[in-house]
């Protein structure tokens, strides 16, 4: 009878075999978290067997499990891939030489054999079956080099080359091209030729590193600091989200929505409601949460009243359409409401505000959320974080803007901070018990705003946004919402909202409401400080951050540039570019130029 020990043993190799399997071929992304619990119930095992599968797969290059985060799959940016390119130089090359050395007729036998199936899998359209034979061809070489120490080498890498090689070869062109090398490297071997037979080798796997950089950049951890993240510049950004959501059929008005919603986040430094989430925005629209072509219509005629029945749209149009309605009310009545229902996640709410202010109004808008915020002394997810928004045109360019959560933090903070591994500010989030933690991955439920001591002002405040949001909407309490993170991403969340407009021109007048404003931001900003630090006016922050952001980019945390890379792999778009990635790809042309750069890089770059 087997021991306990050795079928747990079976059951890691069989764990070990199936997560593998899933990173090679790209099911499980660069980046992917690997959390035990949901590996367990994926594959219909316990815990144990997963975590000794995760230990071998970390010796094998194919999982990381750094000691403050949770395991996740490989990750690579742009200097990685350039530096696995030359490591690669390094060791085909001197392979190949002691395989020709020993037997160049064996080699060539065997390396012929391979291609012809490649030949094969080629015709009948066999990119799976290709992917493999081409694993093959380069471990044959490997395989009759004669050295166990260069071999073994070797094979610690594979597993991370073919996770990149299978994501790549879904390309055909690019197939076609590598085939045709593996076939003038046998050709040339055969011939005699093993100079020519090296100098192929060395151009493909310098033309492969090349597409690598091309599709994946910075996919993960390459980034320009210490913690993965990188720049990336705002145009190229909305290219890429309008390219991005044009795949998943979003009409014209949901896109321009989206863009603008991610664009004001992004630029101002709310990073955690930027365009961080463009992911889970493409897979509702894909899936079916989102309607990507909503028809919204306004319900009912009282006065400046109007409810806003958004289709199941995203969030942003039905906010920015809200916006646009109840300035509409207002220039007729003075203020504008505008609730809205059948909505869903809109983003950062100064957004909507802004919208408002931009047309010489003050704006306000709320929404609620899935319960993620405790009440002060609860140890129960009850409000959502319920932003509140409030923006007014002052004197200068800019308005005071107000864009605040009613929780201590938004709890896409908390799943930045875990994206990041960087620890939380002390009393914003709780553990099941209520208990405060500062580990993101301990983090089951948000505080209220006010702390241990005034977390009741805090819960007062969502309050107040949960009644806006869904008594004169009829939407969903925050407690009846369904997740906005879930594995059902079909079912329409039905979120309510409300956005307020008030024309100043209807109280004392447009130029004595700038005026009042812009004294009252004034007076903020000189009034007495307490430190070195100048006080600042609500809005200050973010216009500093904006300016900023102009010309160095935005930031994106590692994950959301593995899955918008993976995104623009699998629907065919050109890759994101950022700040990082073009630096690497240069320093990759410049070492196969022997450490020189051309006068074209030198501008364009």
């Amino acid at each position: 009878m087997r021991s306990k020990k050795a079928e747990r043993l079976k059951l890691s190799d069989r764990a070990r075999d199936k997560i593998r399997d899933r990173i090679i071929s790209g099911a499980f992304p660069m980046g992917r978290k690997l959390r035990e619990g949901e590996l367990s119930e994926m594959l219909g095992m316990s815990k144990s067997p997963i975590r000794e599968a995760l230990l071998q797969l970390e010796s094998e290059g194919l999982v990381e499990m750094p000691p403050d985060r949770p395991a996740h799959v490989f990750s690579m940016g742009a200097d990685k891939i350039s530096e696995l390119g030359e490591l690669r130089q390094i060791l085909e090359k001197e392979a190949l030489q002691l395989a020709i050395k020993r037997d160049d007729l064996g080699l060539a036998t065997a390396l012929d054999s391979v291609v012809l199936s490649m030949r094969e899998a080629l015709e009948a359209g066999d990119a799976l079956n290709y992917r493999l034979l081409d694993r093959d061809f380069h471990t044959a070489i490997f395989d009759r080099c004669g050295n166990s120490y260069l071999r073994s080498t070797y094979m610690m890498l594979s597993f991370r080359i073919q996770a990149l090689r299978n994501w790549l070869s879904r390309d055909s062109e690019l197939n076609n091209i590598s085939f045709a090398d593996h076939v003038d490297i046998v050709e040339a071997i055969r011939q005699g030729d093993f100079a020519r037979a090296q100098s192929i080798l060395r151009k493909h796997i310098a033309e492969t590193t090349e597409n690598y950089l091309a599709r994946f950049g910075p996919s993960v951890t390459g980034g320009a600091d210490a913690t993965g993240t990188c720049n990336v510049l705002i145009p190229e950004m909305e290219r890429f989200c309008v390219a991005a959501l044009t795949e998943v059929n979003a009409n014209e008005p949901t896109i321009s929505a989206v863009v603008r919603a991610l664009s004001h986040a992004s630029k101002l430094g709310i990073d955690s409601h930027g365009y961080r989430l463009l992911p889970h925005y493409l897979e509702g629209l894909n899936k079916g949460r989102l309607n990507p072509y909503p028809a919204p219509k306004l319900i009912g005629a009282t006065g400046g009243a109007r409810v806003l029945d958004a289709d199941n749209a995203h969030g942003a149009l039905a906010g920015f359409e809200a916006a646009k309605h109840a300035v509409d009310l207002a220039r007729e009545h003075g203020l504008g409401a505008v609730a809205i229902r059948n909505s869903s996640h809109f983003g950062a709410a100064g957004a909507f505000a802004m919208a408002i202010a931009e047309q010489g109004m003050m704006g306000l808008a709320f929404c609620n959320s899935d319960s993620f915020v405790r009440l002060h002394g609860g140890a129960q997810r009850f409000h959502g974080t319920n932003p509140i928004a409030a923006a007014a045109p002052s004197e200068g360019p800019r308005p005071w803007l107000l864009d605040m959560a009613t929780s201590s933090i938004p709890f896409n903070r908390v799943l930045l901070a875990q994206a990041l591994g960087h620890p939380l500010a002390p009393e914003v989030a709780s553990d099941t018990d209520g208990h405060f933690v500062t580990d993101p991955m301990q983090a089951d439920m948000l505080a209220p705003l006010g702390g241990a001591l005034f977390g009741y002002k805090g819960a007062g405040l969502a309050g107040l946004t949960e009644i806006l949001t869904t008594a004169f909407s009829d939407a969903p309490l925050s407690v009846e919402l369904p997740p906005m993170i879930s594995t059902d991403m079909t079912t329409p969340r039905r979120l309510g909202a409300f956005v307020l407009a008030l024309d100043p021109v209807a109280f004392g007048g447009a130029d004595v409401f700038r005026a009042v404003v812009g004294r009252y931001t004034r007076s903020v900003r000189q009034s007495h400080r307490a430190g070195v630090e100048p006080v600042l006016a609500a809005g200050d922050r973010e216009w500093e951050e904006e300016d900023r952001r102009k010309s160095e980019g935005i930031r994106l945390d590692p994950e959301t540039i593995s899955a918008l890379n993976r995104f623009a792999v699998e629907r065919s778009i050109p890759p994101l570019q950022t700040v990082t990635k073009i630096k690497a790809e240069t320093r990759w042309k410049k070492n196969l130029r022997g450490g020189k750069y051309d006068q074209s890089e030198i501008q364009a770059h």
